[in-house]
């Protein structure tokens, strides 16, 4: 059985037409949620996946625009009476998760267990053999390699152009990378099209999908993707909210 990404949430804090905040659904014959920001839930349902089977999240940091619906999913399972969630994030995650207890007394009897995770860890989950990394970014922050059937999925999370994360993305089928501002924009925390394109040369990387992008790139799209293309050589594409790639 073949891989398939959707990238649920491929936005950012800022609203914009099209785009809602970081999520992206991974599935094999099971399913994966990495990341979990505002807007999630309806993008679960525009394309028919059941909360009942999203039992489990990566988290990649703990921005709210990649957790602002994790606990709207919680609390969705817990009135449809399913079982709790399992969540998987970087260091203060627990604390996230204890805070949030303490806010909304009804979480406390949702069951949701935490792992903390940190980079260079590897682990079993979902039928998916799973390594984390550190990102570059402005809190503990986590990209992660996802290996099952012989195909790999990497996602960036946020990030500036970071070695630790081109060397998890060696030889992957699919990279979904981070791209948050087109050129000429001179960020920190975030990658663009350029810096990308220049970390992921001779990667041995079969696709780059764009992802968590600003409302600068509007009307960039096409431009960006051809940077990143013409400077690694690896075929690159922009994200858009409800994409579906299979590997």
């Amino acid at each position: 059985m073949s891989l398939k990404v959707t990238l649920l949430g491929t936005g950012v804090g800022i609203p914009q037409p099209g785009r809602s905040q970081a999520a992206i659904l991974v599935e094999s014959d099971q399913q994966l949620l990495l990341d979990c920001g505002a807007g999630t839930l309806l993008r679960l349902d525009q394309i028919g996946a059941s909360i009942e089977a999203i039992d489990t999240v990566l988290l990649s940091h703990l921005h709210l625009d990649h957790v602002s619906d994790l606990l709207a999913l919680a609390n969705a399972r817990y009135l449809a009476d399913m079982p709790g969630l399992e969540v998987f994030g970087p260091e203060g995650t627990d604390d996230y998760i204890s805070s949030a207890r303490r806010l909304y007394p009804n979480l406390g009897e949702m069951d949701v267990a935490v792992r903390e995770l940190y980079p260079m860890d590897s682990f079993g989950l979902k039928n998916f053999d799973i390594f984390a990394e550190e990102a570059l970014h402005s809190l503990p922050s986590l990209a992660f390699r996802l290996e099952a059937e012989d195909q790999v999925v990497v996602y960036s999370g946020d990030t500036e152009p970071s070695p630790r994360v081109a060397a998890l993305a060696k030889d992957a089928d699919l990279l979904v990378h981070e791209c948050s501002f087109p050129e000429p924009f001179d960020v920190t925390n975030h990658s663009t099209p350029k810096k990308l394109g220049c970390m992921i040369k001779d990667s041995g990387i079969k696709r780059v999908a764009l992802t968590h992008l600003y409302p600068q790139t509007a009307g960039c799209e096409d431009q960006m993707a051809e940077q990143v293309i013409e400077l690694s050589g690896v075929p690159a594409i922009v994200g858009w909210d409800l994409m579906t790639l299979s590997l």
